[in-house]
């Protein structure tokens, strides 16, 4: 794990709001442009100003002289005692490429600030920001020095982040000093927005990580966190969001932004054959597979509104399949749809996965992918489903658990294991009729070994009766509404 020495929290005594922070040095700190959230008339002021340049220097620009006077505090641990120092803001650097990413690939989405719950695209210009402050209220802080810190954040050459790299965050949970320095370990399952300009961790975070830092596994920062918890469509939905530390050194230095996707551990043809599933609006994904020379792409029947299919994969490759099964009953076990590639698309191999013939032990690595949340993920220009590691948690016959962060979006997907072996169809998340809310790390899916013969009895035959076996039992039927199993009581 990272040193952890050198985080804070930070509030402003004029606001409500407590974020996380970095300590720079012993006088620099950063945080999050979110940190200015409670005040609105300071919000226009530096969004006027940010659209002029990217850099802004606070004291300087007398429409931002109000946030230099600010009176900020930051909370620093100091020999397991925590101790309260003034800061000021001095700088404002901007994204405007994380900005067009929170207004365009993640439009719909919410987040609540002071109580009110607003779109994500009223405050994008704080989230694609942070602030730098220093400590020492008697000294100006020169642009210089701020480059100097930032060029020895640069990580080594070689270590940038890519898909599926064990990533660790510290921040403090809810800005509650209770819970000051809690590190988080997880993986980045997607890098979006311009150049991988924006961190999408599978990381369980929440209200307060705004400002802290995502290390990666050589102790090097690479990112700010900036967002956790959002609301979509009114249910909650765990997004931790970062900024990507390329993006923000490029900036900075003034050097051409090389921050992109880069390769991953999991293979290559188990990526390319997932999908996005657009069924005339009604939309998720889907994974193509082949069995004894045909090829198919399997995905859930409620994906699907109506036979009219579009199939899209990287590379903006379109694919309009032939529905040959649908599960008449929607809702209930399996919820599986059957597509046919046609012989004229189906001649692009490397589209098409393998199935996995047998049970996922328990503790088992697997991987989600698909698109969560957000269709904009798998436009024809901006191919990114996101990977997102997990482990298989609990099997029963008809029905696989897994703790992979699985949300709206990537029902139908596949879940891999790590051969890249198709090995369940993602379906549904759990949710509490306690509290009504969702837990995306509590998943159900359709193990693809109780459907495997059922699958290549049909691919040998083309007898198309022979896929009412797709419909399940009464008893499995009942373990996906979540009856409670019969208890023998016998004395």
């Amino acid at each position: 794990l990272p040193t952890i020495a050198t985080h804070g929290t930070i509030f402003c005594t004029t606001g409500t709001h407590k974020a996380s922070a970095i300590f720079l040095d012993q006088e620099l700190v950063i945080t999050s442009g979110l940190i200015l959230s409670d005040n609105e008339s300071c919000v226009e002021k530096l969004h006027n100003a940010l659209q002029k340049s990217p850099i802004v220097e606070c004291v300087k620009t007398g429409e931002l002289r109000q946030i230099s006077e600010l009176d900020f505090r930051i909370v620093q641990k100091h020999d397991s005692v925590l101790r309260e120092r003034a800061a000021r803001a001095c700088y404002v650097v901007h994204s405007r490429r994380v900005k067009e990413c929170m207004e365009t690939m993640l439009e719909g989405l919410q987040v609540c600030i002071n109580g009110d719950t607003k779109p994500v695209r009223s405050y994008a210009s704080l989230f694609a920001s942070i602030v730098i402050l220093s400590t020492n209220l008697s000294k100006h802080v020169s642009w210089e020095q701020v480059k100097v810190v930032f060029e020895r954040l640069q990580p080594p050459s070689g270590g940038m982040l890519k898909l599926l790299d064990n990533v660790v965050t510290v921040s403090t949970p809810f800005g509650d000093e209770s819970f000051f320095n809690t590190c988080h370990v997880g993986h980045v399952s997607n890098m979006i927005g311009e150049h991988g300009c924006v961190l999408l961790l599978d990381t369980y975070l929440s209200s307060g990580c705004q400002g802290g830092a995502v290390y990666s596994s050589h102790r090097t920062i690479q990112g700010i966190l900036i967002g956790a918890s959002f609301m979509y469509r009114s249910e909650n939905v765990s997004f931790p969001l970062a900024i990507n530390m390329e993006e923000l050194s490029g900036i900075v230095l003034n050097r051409r932004n090389l921050c992109q996707s880069l390769a991953m551990t999991l293979p290559m043809p188990a990526f390319r054959s997932v999908c996005m599933i657009d069924s005339q609006g009604c939309w998720g994904t889907g994974c193509a597979f082949e069995l004894n020379g045909k090829r198919y792409i399997i995905s859930c029947s409620h994906v699907l509104v109506t036979d009219n299919i579009t199939c899209v994969f990287e590379d903006g490759k379109v694919m309009h399949p032939k529905l040959v099964y649908k599960n008449p009953v929607f809702d209930s076990a399996y919820d599986i749809a059957l597509m046919e590639a046609t012989f004229e698309e189906a001649q692009s191999s490397n589209w098409f996965c393998q199935l996995a013939n047998y049970i996922p032990r328990i503790g088992q690595r697997l991987y989600a992918v698909g698109f969560p949340v957000f269709k904009s993920f798998a436009s024809e220009s901006n191919f990114k489903p996101s990977i997102i590691p997990g482990r298989a948690t609990k099997y029963s016959e008809g029905i696989l658990f897994t703790d992979c962060s699985i949300q709206c979006g990537q029902s139908g997907g596949p879940i891999f294991d790590e051969n890249g072996l198709l090995v369940a169809i993602a379906v549904s998340n759990f949710k509490s009729s306690v509290d009504n809310l969702i837990y995306n790390c509590h998943n159900m899916c359709v193990p693809v070994k109780d459907i495997y013969s059922i699958l290549e009895h049909y691919s040998k035959t083309c007898d198309k009766t022979s896929l009412a076996g797709l419909q399940a039992d009464w008893n499995v039927r009942s373990k996906w509404k979540l009856k409670a199993p019969v208890i023998l009581n016998k004395l």
